[in-house]
């Protein structure tokens, strides 16, 4: 089910909330910028607090019900390829982890109109696993997330986009149905 947050009293004006696309930064940029010793530092949106998370149906097994966090997986893999931050390989080695066992970087691009804008042109969020629900980050290179994006509207917008790519179910290819 959707996340609907224009009624949230951080949210920024309805209009603006239609101007959002979601890019998956390029292994080869997230590389690069790795070996010309740039760290990614993130901000988890759902880190120790209670009344921000990602609702996921924590029952796989139910049949009709597809949002657990490996669907949530699925849905991302069908949509922009597998995991694009080095070091979360599928079939790589992952035993110094901790809980997550896949990461996307995302670039947020506002694309409405510049005049009316309260947000940012651009900005990095992460999708993650932690311990088996889906965690949302802020992101940037070489830096701190702005605390005030974390708990304003920037943080709002990108958890709830987030939520909304991964709990809407797609077509398959191969049965024809939604998953």
């Amino acid at each position: 089910m959707p996340v609907d947050i224009r009624d949230h009293p951080q949210a920024p004006p309805a209009e603006e909330l239609q101007g959002f696309t979601l890019i998956p930064v390029s292994r080869e940029e997230i590389a690069s910028r790795q070996a010309d010793g740039e760290t990614l530092a993130e901000a988890d949106l759902t880190a120790e607090r209670d009344d921000v998370y990602v609702e996921l149906d924590p029952d796989p097994t139910d049949r009709g019900t597809h949002d657990d966090i490996g669907t949530a997986l699925y849905r991302l893999v069908q949509l922009f390829g597998t995991p694009n931050v080095p070091g979360f390989d599928a079939g790589g080695d992952l035993s110094d982890r901790e809980h997550t066992t896949f990461k996307y970087l995302f670039r947020l691009v506002n694309d409405a109109d510049e005049g009316d804008r309260t947000l940012p042109d651009e900005w990095l969020v992460t999708a993650f696993d932690k311990k088996a629900r889906l965690g949302v980050g802020l992101a940037d290179w070489d830096g701190e997330v702005d605390p005030e994006h974390v708990d304003g509207a920037v943080g709002l917008v990108s958890l709830a986009l987030v939520t909304n790519v991964v709990s809407e179910p797609i077509e398959t290819s191969v049965e024809d149905n939604w998953y």
